[in-house]
Formats: C-alpha cells, sequence, structure tokens
C-alpha cells in the first residue's frame, strides 16, 4: 500500500492508502470538499514513489574522495548514482530513486505543502537531477505560492469565524426580545460563537504568521 497526500487547488488536503495498478490509481478519486479530480496528482506522487527493488548498496556507493572535479561544478548527484552502476548492466531509473523533472517538481510542491523545509526539498530536487540554482528557484517560488494560499485560507477562515460568533449575539437579542430564553438554544448557539472565536483566531494566526502553519495540521 502506498500512502498518497494531495492539496486540491482548493487549499484543501486529503490523505488515503491506495494499492497501485500498473503503477497507476486503480480508480479516480476527487477532492472531498470542492470535488475537483485528484487522480493525476495521485498518479504523479504513485510515480514518484513506485520504484523497482533497489541495486546491493556495494554497486551504488560513490566514495566522497574520487568524485571528479565536475561533481563540484554542478553535476548532479542522480549522474553520479547512475554512474556507480557497472557498465552493461541495465538499470531502470526507478530502482535509483530516480523519476522525470516533471513528476519531481509535482512531489516537491506536495512536500512543501505537508511541511517538509526548504532545506530538504531542495536536496530532493537535487537528488532528481536539477541543480543548485535551479532547485533553489523552485523551491523558493513554491514556498511563495504556499504563504499565498494559506493568507488566503486565513481570510476565509476569518471570515467564516466572525459569521459564527454572530450566532449567540443573535440569538440572545432574538430571546430577549421575545422574553423566553430556552436554555438548549442559547447553549448552542454560545457553543458556536465560541468555535467560531477559535477559528477566527486561528485565520489570524495563518494570515500574520503562515510559516507556522504546516501542511498537514488539520482543517
Amino acid at each position: 500500500m502506498i500512502t498518497v497526500k494531495i492539496e486540491c487547488p482548493c487549499g484543501q488536503h486529503y490523505e488515503f492508502e491506495v494499492e497501485p495498478v500498473n503503477g497507476r490509481m486503480s480508480s479516480t478519486i476527487a477532492c472531498p470538499v470542492c470535488g475537483i479530480d485528484g487522480t493525476e496528482a495521485a498518479n504523479a506522487i504513485i510515480a514518484g514513489k513506485s520504484s523497482s527493488p533497489r541495486p546491493p548498496a556495494r554497486l551504488l556507493h560513490v566514495p566522497l574522495a574520487a568524485a571528479s572535479p565536475e561533481t563540484n561544478q554542478g553535476s548532479s548527484v542522480a549522474d553520479h548514482r547512475a554512474s556507480a552502476v557497472p557498465r552493461g548492466v541495465k538499470v531502470d531509473a526507478r530502482a535509483l530513486g530516480l523519476v522525470d523533472r516533471e513528476t519531481a517538481a509535482t512531489e516537491a510542491r506536495a512536500k512543501i505543502s505537508w511541511g517538509d523545509s526548504q532545506d530538504e526539498v531542495i536536496k530532493y530536487l537535487m537528488i532528481q537531477g536539477y541543480s543548485a540554482n535551479e532547485a533553489s528557484h523552485l523551491v523558493k517560488g513554491l514556498f511563495k505560492e504556499r504563504l499565498v494560499a494559506l493568507r488566503v485560507k486565513g481570510v476565509k477562515k476569518i471570515v467564516m469565524g466572525v459569521g459564527m460568533i454572530c450566532v449567540p449575539v443573535i440569538a440572545y437579542a432574538y430571546c430577549r426580545h421575545y422574553k423566553m430564553f430556552p436554555l438548549k438554544l442559547l447553549g448552542v448557539a454560545f457553543g458556536i460563537g465560541a468555535w467560531g472565536v477559535w477559528i477566527a483566531l486561528n485565520g489570524l494566526v495563518m494570515v500574520a504568521a503562515p510559516k507556522m502553519e504546516r501542511g498537514d495540521v488539520a482543517e
């Protein structure tokens, strides 16, 4: 089974386990909130995680001292992993944990969404064949996108929270006008108001300090 974590364009995170069929989803999947199809995103993540059994470690080990001068001039870790395999031995790139650049970028976006640090994501991209400058530029852009998305989500939570806070106020005004004070109704109304306060405060944190928010925080 493979665990798949997806961030929908609407901002909703959802997670599920799946047994891939021929390296792909066995059925379609959609966002539980907005209904947008997430099958292709799930297939990309499965492709990044699926790999054949790795070759023995002794065949893939490249001593640091034996690395060529080009290693320090921007050549990727992926190239050196591949070059460690003996000549004449054909190895699928997936056996080395490698994926194509588009899949790597999709996986990087997912890692950022779920709270991985910039350094961790940059290292992942470099392993997949990106240069240090390419990886750094891409990760910075993805992090900026995430901060914007979190602030938008925070504003929505503030608006929702304020609306819920108004519920007990309206309920109390109604009861006072008709001189009726049903305790159950007021209790439910004030419970909704208290929940609204928590949601509004959470939204304020997301707007003021989005970097504190992890992608896997429950909504």
